[in-house]
């Protein structure tokens, strides 16, 4: 495929397929499936929503365009708000609670094992 053109608002939400995940939609923009070797994917959390500590092998940026979140990577914590992004390496643990309603795009590359370690650990 030369290119693909769409909207976001055509895409569906999804849950976010992690568990203890609280208020969070997922929406897969672009995909090997339109022949990219990346995907860009949007999350809305509702305020207070949570994506629960977790690890996978790809790597992934997310980017913040709407509300302020923590993020916890590793064993640190962050506030980041509108505009700010950051990048996380493979098989780091990282988790994201929602201040206010929140929104950003998220950029993974396709790896052999796309799976997704839920772990039971809260920020610290």
């Amino acid at each position: 495929m030369d290119f693909y053109l769409s909207n976001i608002s055509q895409v569906p939400k999804e849950n976010v397929p992690i568990k203890g995940t609280k208020g969070a939609k997922i929406q897969w923009l672009i995909t090997k499936n339109e022949g990219a070797h990346y995907a860009v994917r949007k999350f809305s959390l509702e305020k207070m929503g949570v994506i629960p500590m977790h690890a996978h092998k790809y790597q992934e940026t997310v980017i913040i365009t709407k509300g302020k979140c923590k993020v916890c990577v590793a064993d640190k914590e962050f506030e980041l708000k509108e505009g700010d992004y950051i990048f996380i390496d493979s098989q780091v643990k990282h988790a994201i609670m929602a201040e206010d309603e929140l929104e950003f795009f998220c950029v993974i590359d396709y790896v052999d094992d796309m799976s997704i370690k839920t772990l039971n650990e809260d920020c610290p």
